[in-house]
């Protein structure tokens, strides 16, 4: 399931992609996925000569001699490249169009599309938990949007992807322990919150509880927010005591969420994919590169 549409794109400015050149995915920063692809889009000149006669004045400023600022749109060539993120799944195309000047100098402009993302109803439990992963992803911020059960789905999912077994308890009446992981025949009991505010003390001692009352000998409690102080101290009395407790806060559950997450795309059938796509024209990046001499 891919959350970034293939028949839904727009200008890379739209999403904040104002630079061709950064390798990393603009929603979660992950390394961008690079390969070639074929072009299917014409060469406007006369917008790249216009866009090109905007930056003039820079050209007296630099001292370049005018010569290698004029361009000679007899002599110009192009690739096309498509950027891909693993983990969330965005993607973007890129055109790198290179314009000879009359002498001694080559000059870059580019020109791109990239995917949108879809709107989910995060109320809607039935969404594919893989969808709701590169989702927050892509938009963390929604994790406060997001129904409670879903964030406990999610939640089993990223430790099943680290290699445990795990069992995602009832949304109610589940005694204080949202999912229980099971690797090597230990267990651990999770509680989740999805909380915009810190989380209590109070409310880690009622892991404790749960635990205890489990039978569980170790727990992991994780928020979509951060602990209030206080929390660490509390733990490392439950851990003298016997009852070892994990905390996860907002920051690092983004981490391993994103350790976890995978988005692969077909190379193969990528044309498939891109059919709406070709028979649109690229934006303009509004952004030119002068290269080294000739």
């Amino acid at each position: 399931m891919e959350i970034f549409e293939y028949n839904n794109f727009d200008s890379p400015l739209k999403v904040g992609d104002d630079n061709p050149h950064k390798q990393k995915c603009v929603f979660c920063q992950n390394e961008l996925e690079v390969f070639s692809i074929n072009d299917y889009w014409d060469v406007d000149l006369k917008q790249i000569y216009n866009f090109h006669q905007l930056g003039k004045s820079w050209c007296y400023e630099e001292g370049m001699d005018e010569d290698m600022w004029e361009l000679d749109l007899s002599r110009y060539s192009c690739e096309v490249y498509f950027h891909h993120c693993t983990k969330c799944g965005w993607w973007r195309i890129i055109k790198d169009v290179t314009v000879s000047a009359k002498v001694l100098q080559l000059w870059q402009f580019f020109y791109g599309t990239v995917g949108l993302l879809k709107k989910l109803d995060l109320h809607n439990i039935d969404i594919p938990i893989n969808e709701i992963s590169k989702y927050l992803l892509a938009k963390y911020e929604a994790r406060f949007s997001l129904h409670p059960k879903l964030f406990e789905d999610v939640t089993g999912q990223v430790f099943k992807n680290l290699g445990y077994d795990t069992i995602v308890t009832g949304y109610s009446n589940d005694g204080g322990i949202d999912v229980i992981l099971e690797k090597e025949g230990n267990q651990i009991g999770v509680q989740v919150k999805r909380y915009k505010s810190k989380i209590k003390v109070d409310q880690i001692r009622e892991l404790t509880g749960a635990l205890f009352l489990s039978g569980i000998p170790k727990g992991i409690f994780i928020t979509t927010s951060d602990f209030q102080s206080g929390a660490n101290k509390l733990i490392q009395k439950s851990a003298n005591r016997g009852l070892p407790i994990e905390l996860i806060n907002s920051e690092r559950f983004y981490d391993i969420l994103k350790l976890t997450t995978d988005s692969k795309i077909d190379k193969e059938n990528i044309r498939n994919k891109l059919e709406l796509v070709l028979k649109n024209k690229l934006h303009s990046y509004n952004w030119e590169n002068p290269m080294n001499s000739l």
